[in-house]
């Protein structure tokens, strides 16, 4: 849903996996948002990530808090036809531990090319 996933001014296109999808050229000049791309790469401070789930029950609406284990860890984007698009905090996901928005259940699927996650 486009601006759904990616909220214009406010997105970071490292925490959409865009640089694992070669959107972004690390040999080109200047460019509009450039520091702070190369800062937060270089830094490592991606903390979160756009993930595809798989949503077993109603999807929730976006801007859901997504939660695992009762603590907030994202918010959904996006969803259709039981899958979406949630950002979510890259560590919970490693623990493993069910996720959960407004009584659904959210599955993390990693995609092959997604690296951190």
């Amino acid at each position: 849903d486009g601006s759904r996933d990616l909220v214009p001014e406010k997105s970071i296109l490292l925490e959409a996996g865009f640089d694992e999808l070669n959107g972004v050229d690390w040999q080109k000049g200047c460019y509009i948002g450039q520091e702070l791309t190369a800062r937060t790469k270089y830094r490592g401070l991606v903390k979160r990530r756009l993930v595809p789930v798989r949503i077993e029950g109603p999807a929730p609406p976006p801007g859901a808090i997504v939660t695992a284990d009762g603590r907030e860890i994202g918010e959904m984007r996006s969803s259709r036809d039981g899958l979406g698009l949630a950002l979510l905090r890259i560590e919970p996901l490693r623990d493993g531990k069910k996720l959960a928005a407004t009584g659904a259940t959210l599955v993390p699927l990693k995609p092959a090319w997604m690296q951190r996650c």
